[in-house]
């Protein structure tokens, strides 16, 4: 595909606040951040798995201990993810670059062109591009080691890397009791409650809501901070647990998962660092530049996670809440 660059008739200028439509939060990466590490290998490791015995009642007798029993060993086993390209490329005309003071639109005496600079706001816009694009990637990317200078890496997502504790919901709508559920499937899974997060879309959000409502539970907004991140809670019988809503779930599906054991890993080009701006060569009366950057999704052991997958996809009705505050109240009774 041909390049494009900004061009004084494919951009043209504008006065007036500018207000973006795309998304910009990234909730996600954000909360793990604040363990951020460098790798030098595009291959990098996210832990070493074993598994001791189930606990149970040995049964040796004084004439048995006599004899030491057989030696056996617990094996262990690395686990890995990569890291992956990001990158993407602007482009400027000279022409464009000396154009800025020609405005389009509506033009008010005294207005000023906004943005003043159309690289800074290619840039800007193109960074906010791959922040998305590494959002979605930790949230839900398919794993794949390269074989070839042709074929790429791509790291694995936090949903992909859940395999010990999923519960398929069949249609049910999010509740309480399926929160509980999942934590409870962590806790027997050996995993911690300690610092758990449930991230969900709006949609399952209103459901919990008006479960939470109709047995007169509350979910407190603002109680947690990580990393920066806002976090709303709700007291459960196993524990405190955060709730935020995560932009790039699948319809249908929230992920709970402990942002402390998490951490994005950067793989810096030595001398640039990473997701640098760089200055291609020209090849006429513009200047193009590319933005470059590898990093990929350390999710530590996967059953410290859980993920409910099949939920409705309906929001809650009036009729819903009194359903259910009906059936609560009948129980109580």
């Amino acid at each position: 595909m041909p390049d494009t660059y900004a061009m004084s008739g494919n951009t043209p200028n504008y006065s007036g606040l500018m207000f973006n439509k795309g998304n910009t939060k990234t909730p996600f990466s954000t909360m793990i951040g604040a363990r951020r590490r460098n790798t030098n290998h595009t291959e990098f490791v996210t832990g070493q798995e074993f598994e001791t015995a189930t606990g149970s009642q040995p049964a040796i007798s004084e004439a048995a201990s006599l004899t030491a029993p057989d030696a056996n060993v617990v094996t262990r086993e690395q686990k890995t993810n990569v890291t992956q390209i990001f990158q993407e490329s602007v482009g400027v005309s000279y022409a464009k670059e000396s154009n800025m003071g020609t405005m389009a639109g509506i033009n008010v005496a005294g207005q000023q062109p906004n943005p003043i600079s159309e690289l800074d706001f290619q840039v800007a816009a193109k960074l906010a591009k791959i922040s998305q694009d590494i959002e979605y990637t930790f949230i839900n990317g398919v794993y794949q080691k390269s074989t070839g200078d042709t074929v790429a890496n791509k790291t694995r997502g936090l949903l992909p890397a859940i395999t010990s504790n999923v519960i398929v919901a069949d249609g049910k709508p999010l509740s309480f009791l399926l929160v509980c559920e999942l934590i409870k499937l962590i806790c027997e899974s050996n995993g911690s409650a300690d610092n758990l997060v449930l991230g969900l879309d709006s949609t399952s959000r209103m459901q919990l809501n008006a479960d939470a409502a109709a047995n007169g539970l509350t979910i407190v907004g603002g109680a947690r901070n990580i990393n920066g991140i806002s976090i709303d809670t709700v007291l459960t019988p196993l524990g405190e647990i955060g709730i935020r809503s995560l932009k790039y779930l699948p319809a249908g599906t929230v992920t709970m998962f402990d942002p402390g054991i998490m951490s994005p890993v950067e793989q810096p080009t030595p001398g640039k660092g990473n997701f640098f701006l760089e200055e291609l060569a020209k090849v006429g009366a513009g200047i193009k530049y590319q933005l470059f950057g590898q990093i990929g999704l350390d999710h530590g052991p996967e059953w410290y996670a859980g993920k409910i997958t099949g939920l409705s996809t309906a929001m809650p009705t009036q009729e819903d809440m009194s359903r259910r505050i009906k059936s609560v109240g009948a129980a109580q009774g």
